[in-house]
C-alpha cells in the first residue's frame, strides 16, 4: 500500500508538472490501490477474528472508504478536494502500515497448547 501511495503521488506530480501521459497511469494506480485496500480489509478482518487488534481493521475500513471518495473526486475533476485528500491518504496509509507492522500477531492455536502437560 505504501509503495502504491508513493507511486500515485509521483504520478500526480508528473501530471501537474506537464507530463499529461501520467494521468492514465494515475487512474490505473487509483484502481489498484483501491482494490488492494479492499483486500487489506478482508485480511485484517481475518486477523481480528483470530485475536488481532480491532484498530487496524477500523483504520483499513476508513482508509478504503476515503480511497473510494478520492477516486470519485479525481474522476469528477474536483482538484480542490482530490489533492488535499490524496496528501492525507498518503500520511494515513503510512501510519496504518506502521501500526500493522508493529503489532504482534496473536499466538498460533495448536492442539498441543490445549492438551496441557
Amino acid at each position: 500500500m505504501v509503495v502504491l501511495a508513493l507511486v500515485q503521488a509521483t504520478l500526480a506530480g508528473n501530471f501537474l508538472g506537464g507530463q499529461y501521459d501520467a494521468l492514465m497511469l494515475h487512474a490505473l494506480g487509483a484502481r489498484a490501490i483501491t482494490i488492494t485496500s479492499a483486500v487489506q480489509v478482508v485480511i485484517l478482518a481475518w486477523v481480528w477474528r483470530v485475536g488481532g487488534p480491532p484498530g487496524a481493521l477500523v483504520g483499513a475500513v476508513v482508509q478504503t472508504l476515503l480511497l473510494v471518495a478520492e477516486f470519485a473526486a479525481g474522476e469528477l475533476r474536483l482538484a480542490a478536494l482530490h489533492i488535499p485528500l490524496g496528501v492525507l491518504l498518503v500520511v494515513g496509509i503510512v501510519q496504518l502500515a506502521t501500526m500493522i507492522w508493529r503489532t504482534p500477531l496473536p499466538d498460533r492455536y495448536t492442539v498441543e497448547s490445549e492438551a496441557g502437560p
